[in-house]
């Protein structure tokens, strides 16, 4: 392989116009519509792995084999899924452009009874805000029997994703894809290391999450469900039956591959990736190129993209790979303790194969996952030898995984100090005791607090970038960055028992510090019921996510270790509540160097985190937890950037409320004059006499008046509608 010199690095970096000057136009058509499937390989006929090859009754991937996509009346009924889909794939259609291009995609909502609204996550929409898609921020749904067509440049390079911001359901039942933004071969710092490329989308599957995620579980911030069961590569599920074969990754041998990995789930935090008897190099991170180095494993969490270069130079077979759900291996129903609030976990690893086509090599064989056998499968072929893999374990839970990579271009340091420092904690808001008879998401809500604004997400009256946060906002969480600030400082501290992944839309950030608590670790799952009093936390550091309750009624529940599980009684624990950062202490720990740029991240339970950003980018930009049970318990804020330089909002984006649009005054001028030329046009199909035309004017008047004088000290209703007679002369 070809070694790159620095003077190309710079070259590359200086005449980026080179690939916009070549720049097109790529359209993309997204049917979205209602979907019954088998959740575990939704519209994955396996043909590869079918075993009635040459079986001329039942032909590979027919109508009469049992890896053919099936009819719902032939789905088993604990696997029926009511899925969403867009063109009726999943994961839904790659998205592809190269840097620079003019990106269209058409979304026509034929959902029966959904709006919706697509993300292009990790896209910075420089330009172009009102097509970020975040729903209640940038613009209103795309209502059932309507389409809309966002329009945005295809950058930065790198792999992205698309996805349903709507509501923490969508994206499980389907509403996802791949996204690749592909620099052209000569501003390509990477394409001497790689022949061919692949996408890769992991995620957990879930048959029902509107019930899994909708509501809390037993405890705030708690799903209802067990934290995972089944977990997919590009869609399927296998375990190696007849029914449900095991996903292949095809490979030539000789040929090296860019892996873009995508991590697209919903409620499971992180899959630690490894492959058998291969080496990889990681090259991208999120998108950002990093210089390249050596792993044998990745951790990518939710929302996360990690891209590897990995050659298919061992013997010939099916080499086993694996994704693991560490914190669910902490709490494996008769293996592990299980905090109370959760439910054990019946699988946290699940497999693919490595395949290089034309392999003469068997099948690998069927394994079963679940307690107590938990079985894992192995290899056949050269796959069932693999030789042992070298390099780093590339790991951002950790404070040390922050060091394993860097930026590919040197660039100067980060100043000391930022022209903004912000503090945001993380944590529950309200009685986080639930009882069955609570009203669903009313206890223990989730908030962003930044600078002693303790407020839990709720959707404005308004998009909050078409009104710039100045109707109908009160009860969202927002902040203004001034003009005059460039990088902002945000100190992040998770004052709560559980792990969160933070999402930034509109650029960039880099993480400068990250926590080290060894007593708080992957691997020290009782951290969650550990008490404040009791913690190697120093008295000093320790916060409560709400002072006003600090104490939580912990549910009765069964322990599962052994074979008598028992249950406990119900307790009162002071459970919510982290250890912050102490910049006297923490600050010299930061890294200003080469900090890695990420638009997602981990911040591990009772812990913080310390990130930089550009506030250079006009808009209104969420950041929020991504993982989608935390969703509809608040979990979501946004920065404000340059209000003042915003581009106006396009009139055929989708608007929703009683706000007016700020940029749109030309917009209801317009439409003034159309709803004139309609009166004088319905007095023209309709007539009718002047007297008529009061007396029913007067009856809705009549109607108006009776409901402001509804409620005892309500203030009179502004008259905000007016009738054809209005405008007469």
């Amino acid at each position: 392989r070809v070694k790159m010199s620095s003077g190309l690095i710079r070259l590359l970096c200086i005449f980026p116009v080179l690939s916009l000057s070549r720049a097109e136009t790529v359209k993309f058509d997204f049917d979205l519509r209602d979907w019954d499937v088998d959740f575990l390989r939704p519209t994955v006929s396996t043909k590869t792995l079918c075993k009635s090859k040459g079986n001329i009754f039942a032909p590979c991937g027919g109508f009469a084999s049992p890896t053919a996509r099936e009819l719902p009346f032939s789905i088993p009924q604990e696997n029926l899924k009511a899925a969403q889909l867009v063109n009726g794939q999943y994961p839904g259609p790659l998205v592809e452009a190269f840097e620079g291009d003019d990106v269209e995609i058409t979304v026509r909502n034929n959902l029966h009874a959904s709006g919706t609204t697509i993300h292009w996550h990790g896209l910075h929409q420089r330009g172009t805000p009102f097509m970020d898609g975040a729903h209640g921020v940038t613009q209103a749904p795309i209502m059932p029997g309507q389409n809309f067509t966002y329009k945005f440049k295809a950058e930065p390079a790198g792999t992205f994703y698309w996805h349903s911001h709507m509501d923490a359901l969508q994206q499980s039942r389907g509403v996802k894809g791949p996204l690749v933004v592909k620099k052209r071969d000569e501003d390509e710092p990477f394409r001497d290391m790689y022949d061919e490329e692949m996408t890769v989308m992991v995620s957990d599957e879930w048959r029902d999450p509107e019930t899994c995620f909708k509501v809390d579980g037993a405890m705030p911030g708690n799903p209802v469900c067990s934290d995972s069961v089944y977990a997919s590569f590009n869609g399927q599920w296998g375990d190696g039956t007849e029914e449900y074969p095991y996903p292949l990754l095809t490979v030539e041998k000789g040929k090296c591959y860019r892996m873009r990995w995508i991590n697209s789930g919903g409620n499971a935090e992180n899959f630690i990736i490894d492959i058998e008897g291969h080496n990889m190099t990681m090259i991208s991170v999120d998108g950002a190129d990093v210089k390249p180095v050596q792993v044998r494993s990745f951790n990518i969490h939710n929302g996360e993209r990690t891209d590897v270069v990995m050659c298919a130079d061992q013997e010939e077979g099916f080499y086993k790979v694996t994704a693991t759900y560490d914190y669910g291996c902490t709490m494996l129903e008769g293996k592990a303790f299980t905090p109370p609030g959760f439910h054990p976990v019946k699988a946290c690893k699940w497999y693919a194969f490595i395949h290089y086509k034309g392999t003469k090599t068997p099948l690998p064989k069927k394994h079963i996952p679940w307690p107590p056998h938990y079985e894992e499968p192995a290899g056949t072929g050269g796959g069932s030898r693999p030789k042992p893999v070298e390099g780093e374990e590339f790991d951002t839970t950790l404070r040390k995984g922050w060091a394993v990579a860097e930026p590919l271009l040197d660039e100067d340091p980060l100043d000391d100090e930022p022209d903004l420092r912000l503090v945001m904690n993380v944590g529950l808001t309200g009685d986080t005791s639930i009882t069955a008879e609570d009203i669903p998401t009313s206890r223990g809500r989730w908030y962003n607090d930044i600078e002693g604004q303790t407020r839990t997400w709720h959707h404005p009256q308004t998009p909050l970038l078409h009104t710039k946060g100045q109707c109908g906002a009160e009860e969202t969480p927002f902040v203004t960055i001034p003009e005059n600030v460039t990088t902002v400082e945000l100190v992040i501290n998770n004052l709560s028992p559980t792990e969160h992944v933070m999402h930034m839309h509109g650029g960039y950030f880099r993480v400068i510090n990250f926590a080290d608590f060894e007593w708080c670790s992957i691997n020290k799952t009782a951290c969650f019921v550990m008490p404040q009093q009791l913690n190697p936390c120093p008295a000093e550091d320790r916060e409560f996510g709400d002072l006003a309750h600090k104490w939580t009624n912990v549910p009765d529940f069964r322990v599962e270790v052994g074979k008598y599980p028992f249950r406990l009684p119900r307790l009162n624990l002071p459970l919510y509540w982290g250890c912050k950062y102490n910049e006297q202490k923490d600050k010299k720990f930061q890294n200003l160097q080469k900090p890695m740029y990420k638009d997602t991240m981990s911040l591990w339970q009772r812990s913080w985190a310390v990130i930089r950003f550009r506030a250079d980018n006009p808009g209104m930009w969420l950041f929020h937890c991504h993982l989608q049970p935390h969703i509809p318990l608040g979990m979501i804020m946004a920065f404000n950037v340059q209000p003042n330089q915003q581009p106006p909002i396009p009139p055929e984006v989708p608007t929703s409320g009683e706000c007016p649009v700020w940029s749109w005054a030309n917009v209801y001028e317009k439409r003034a004059e159309h709803l004139l030329k309609l009166a004088a046009l319905t007095r023209s199909v309709y007539p009718q006499s002047p007297a008529d035309m009061k007396k029913q004017n007067s009856r809705m008047e009549s109607t108006l008046d009776s409901e402001e004088k509804e409620g005892e000290g309500a203030e009179p209703r502004k008259r905000t509608d007016y009738f054809f007679s209005d405008f007469l002369p």
